[in-house]
């Protein structure tokens, strides 16, 4: 990274005030492209991208990252069953095609619990907010949504919930959510409606891959075979 800084330093050399000052910020744009995609977050990652070309349309960076959200969406949408090496040695292992939502303002825990469900095979888009969820929703629909149950700011994962219910092309999603404390009325509210679990956090990876694989199970065994 300290190479890429200095790359960038000597790019700027004898600019104009105002083009250094753009490609600054081009570049502040393209770095938070790239934590987008660490988090899964393609829309946002993309909406970087469009602001670091408004303000330095040579940058090639940003081509670049785009691709890779391209690549990374078309294999999502084309996603299914395959093998995969395991720890570098020849064991391997059959992968799950599922496709998780996962929605939390942690944006640490998103890259974290997001890169453990890739290692155990789940495709992950991420999410940090219900306007993002539900702008991901808009566009690909996945096999189950794990949610937080309180953002700072905004409709709350209860809301989100609702609105998933209430649409034809998600209703049957399973729905978990996270959250720090459980309390009782919590619990209670959320099994009423509906919610397939609670996970408490901190996550324990192993917890919430064992709860989807049963979420996805009893959906499975609930389908009505055309």
């Amino acid at each position: 990274m300290q190479s890429h800084e200095n790359d960038i330093d000597d790019s700027m050399e004898g600019l104009p005030p105002r083009d250094r000052f753009l490609r600054a910020k081009a570049e502040h744009y393209i770095r938070r492209a790239e934590e987008c995609i660490e988090m899964a977050r393609y829309n946002a990652a993309r909406k970087y991208l469009s602001r670091a070309e408004e303000s330095d349309p040579a940058n090639t960076s940003g081509k670049e990252l785009q691709t890779v959200i391209d690549q990374k969406l078309l294999q999502i949408q084309h996603r299914g069953n395959g093998f995969g090496p395991k720890n570098g040695d020849q064991t391997v292992r059959r992968r799950r095609s599922e496709l998780v939502l996962l929605v939390d303002q942690d944006e640490q825990l998103l890259a974290v619990l997001g890169g453990a469900l890739n290692r155990y095979g789940f495709e992950v888009l991420g999410a940090i907010s219900y306007e993002e969820a539900v702008e991901t929703l808009s566009l690909i629909v996945p096999d189950v949504v794990i949610s937080e149950v309180n953002f700072e700011n905004g409709p709350r994962g209860f809301d989100l919930y609702q609105w998933i219910k209430s649409n034809i092309a998600s209703r049957s999603i399973p729905f978990l959510f996270l959250a720090a404390r459980i309390d009782r009325e919590t619990l209670i509210a959320g099994k009423r409606f509906g919610v397939d679990d609670f996970l408490q956090k901190p996550v324990d990876e192993e917890v919430v891959t064992a709860s989807l694989v049963n979420c996805l199970a009893r959906r499975k065994a609930t389908e009505i075979p055309a």
